[in-house]
């Protein structure tokens, strides 16, 4: 199975005040922008040295020889976009996909993977990450779109009124065999942009991206009774299952860092420091290389040497460590943590690694938890009380695997990204 990726340069390096745009590619700076588009690059050589990118000139000599990744191939195919308006940023996706001859997979570029990806090539049509239902970001962008627009694909007004809701497709993950499917969505996309671009003024353009590109994209598959193979049947809203960094690579094999998630601290220093484990070596040379073109400016926010140790001992106890050992090692609460038993509700006061603020947590709902680790408890022992309590089994509806899993998420995140929690062994 192929992979391709894509990047139009021209939205990255547009400056908007639009929540939705894709400057430095939708992260803080850009040089989280860089390790992000490294660290998604080379994890996926692990699995797939058939990797090919597309994007336009410029990106050609960020990605080539700036940033150094081994594609297999880099197109500059999107040098044809150069007079669409930089907030339609999805378009570079689309050319993409559609140019493709071979059944493939398109991943972002904030894509990071551990392990192959299970594509039922001759049972399904096309493969995606996720069913988006009712997004509240797509109803006022698309009730305007009804009531402005000069044209509006028929499969977008049937698919909205026969299902009574809107449905989407996320295509951070897109791909499959249907290749024809992929060059109508494109033309149908820009058929879209073109009759109605003197309306774009008054909508969220950001949101229209996903309407040309996800929602379109689910009509036009419903509407032809396309097979379509989902890696993820159900994503929480908050998208927690895909941006759990905490359990790799014990049952997080996948991490996609969609939209707010880039603009998370923790989500930036667990991507540079995933980038410095698996790959020390390139991330020193790329390091080197940034300095020299942009200073040592560039580097006025880094990862404080203790912080690094300890999330690449983490990494190291992960990789070495069997899920059933892992569901028996014990945790305690850090004793440098302030619990206030005095305060209503309890609270528990910590400093946040990467800066060393100071905060309070009240522990109530599932921090509350935290009290059972004043004491050393393995995960094991946790499940085992809690599954008792009927009023909180009723949240996971009696399907125990969530609930290990919520406990599992719980622990390691408490553990690696603000240290609240400790394994006893490491």
């Amino acid at each position: 199975m192929k992979i391709i990726q894509s990047f139009w340069t021209k939205p990255a390096y547009h400056n908007s005040d639009d929540t939705n745009a894709r400057f430095n590619g939708g992260w803080p700076n850009q040089k989280n922008a860089f390790y992000s588009f490294a660290l998604s690059a080379l994890t996926i050589n692990k699995f797939y040295p058939e990797n090919e990118l597309y994007t336009d000139q410029r990106g050609k000599e960020l990605f080539q020889d700036l940033l150094e990744l081994p594609y297999s191939k880099i197109h500059t195919k999107l040098d044809t976009l150069n007079d669409y308006n930089p907030k339609l940023w999805a378009l570079g996706k689309l050319v993409a996909c559609a140019d493709q001859k071979d059944p493939f997979i398109h991943l972002d570029n904030d894509i990071f993977i551990w392990d192959k990806i299970s594509y039922k090539i001759d049972e399904y049509d096309i493969i995606a990450q996720n069913v988006e239902e009712d997004f509240p970001n797509y109803g006022k962008a698309f009730g305007y779109m009804l009531a402005n627009f000069d044209s509006i694909p028929e499969e977008l007004i049937h698919s909205f009124y026969k299902n009574g809701k809107i449905l989407a497709h996320n295509a951070g993950f897109i791909g499959g065999k249907n290749l024809s499917f992929f060059k109508e969505l494109k033309d149908k996309a820009f058929n879209l942009i073109e009759t109605n671009t003197h309306h774009l003024k008054n909508l969220d353009v950001g949101i229209f991206n996903t309407i040309f590109e996800q929602q379109l994209g689910y009509t036009l598959s419903e509407n032809k009774n396309l097979r379509v193979q989902y890696l993820f049947e159900e994503v929480a809203p908050n998208f927690a299952e895909i941006i759990d960094f905490s359990s790799i690579p014990i049952s997080s094999k996948y991490i996609h860092c969609i939209g707010y998630a880039k603009k998370s601290v923790f989500a930036c220093e667990q991507i540079e420091a995933r980038l410095s484990y698996h790959f020390p070596e390139y991330y020193k040379h790329l390091n080197k290389k940034l300095r020299k073109h942009f200073g040592d400016q560039y580097f006025t926010t880094q990862i404080p040497e203790k912080r690094i140790q300890y999330i690449h001992d983490f990494y190291s106890f992960m990789d070495r460590i069997s899920i059933d050992d892992l569901w028996t090692t014990k945790f305690k609460i850090n004793e440098k943590c302030v619990i206030d038993f005095e305060s209503e509700p309890i609270t528990v006061e910590y400093s946040i690694p990467h800066d060393q603020q100071i905060h309070k947590k009240e522990l109530e709902g599932w921090d509350s938890i935290l009290l059972y680790f004043l004491e050393a408890v393995s995960m094991k022992e946790l499940y085992d009380e809690l599954s008792q309590d009927k009023a909180l089994m009723k949240q996971f509806q009696g399907d125990l695997s969530k609930f290990k899993n919520k406990i599992m998420s719980f622990v390691l995140e408490k553990t690696l990204l603000i240290e609240i929690l400790n394994p006893v062994t490491l």
